[in-house]
């Protein structure tokens, strides 16, 4: 699915949203589990530009790795993404968000100098072909501090879990057919701040931060800014754009793996209200 198939399933989603019957939709009352809390569950869609690079020795040995750079060097620069979520409204109060977010980058490309990955090296002008697997899980809450006619201000706090694995296929000194893995990880606790504006028909904007940097561990920053269209109750549309960006180095030392990845994109989505 490319660009223009996004472009399409975000259209049809906005077209779908916008012939629905809005004066019926206002009549109508949300279904709720509860009296204190509703949920939202729901699927985005997204196209993501990627950048970033890594240093993957082996064992964290001398010399056994070296710096690569996915898009100049690799071809692996953009590529689709889903996400699956879960949000809860808790006595207009308390905010929850559960999500897990996922991307495979791939990139086919005879590389311009040699490229050396967990002690394999790929010679200049071999043919590689690259997967980048980025999954993303975090979880968070909000509490509505401040609260003015429609705005609200809240701060966060949450946990990210993101696990990123990277696979070369190509020719090296080993063969024509060579493949290597490397699946690496990291967890971040985050601070945070959201802004809420709730507008007439059923309309949501959100501008969300959080971040956090580890002296042992990293950084790690998240950023999204989105409209909701409550178009029928418990069913609500979606655009957006997002920023994500995470710098691993293991235990602050030099020779271990060090992984830095920035994903800048646009999404669309659809959730069910309970």
């Amino acid at each position: 699915m490319g660009v223009k198939k996004i472009s399409l399933v975000l259209m049809s989603i906005l077209i779908w949203g916008m012939g629905g019957s809005l004066c019926d939709a206002l009549a109508q009352e949300p279904f709720t589990l509860t009296s204190w809390g509703r949920f939202f569950s729901g699927i985005e869609w997204g196209y993501q530009w990627v950048a970033g690079d890594f240093v993957i020795p082996a064992g964290g040995r001398p010399g056994s790795g070296a710096r690569i750079f996915l898009g100049p060097d690799l071809g692996a620069d953009q590529t689709e993404s889903v996400k699956v979520f879960t949000d809860a409204e808790i006595l207009n109060t308390h905010y929850l968000n559960l999500d897990y977010f996922m991307c495979l980058a791939t990139g086919l490309k005879r590389v311009q100098r040699d490229l050396l990955f967990h002690n394999k090296l790929y010679p200049e002008n071999s043919l590689v072909d690259t997967r980048v697997d980025i999954n993303w899980l975090r979880f968070t809450y909000a509490y509505r501090f401040f609260d003015v006619d429609s705005w609200n201000i809240c701060p966060s706090i949450g946990i990210h879990y993101i696990r990123c694995g990277v696979t070369l296929n190509g020719e090296n000194e080993e063969g024509p057919n060579t493949s290597n893995n490397r699946k690496l990880d990291a967890t971040f606790p985050t601070i945070g701040v959201q802004a809420r504006f709730l507008a007439p028909y059923g309309l949501d904007f959100k501008a969300e931060w959080e971040g956090m940097h580890l002296i042992t561990i990293g950084l790690i920053s998240s950023l999204q800014l989105c409209a909701n269209w409550e178009i029928y109750p418990d069913v609500r549309l979606s655009i957006g754009f997002t920023n994500r960006l995470v710098s691993s180095i293991e235990d602050n030392q030099e020779l271990n793996n060090e992984w830095f990845y920035n994903m800048t994109g646009f999404t669309g989505g659809i959730a069910f209200g309970f």
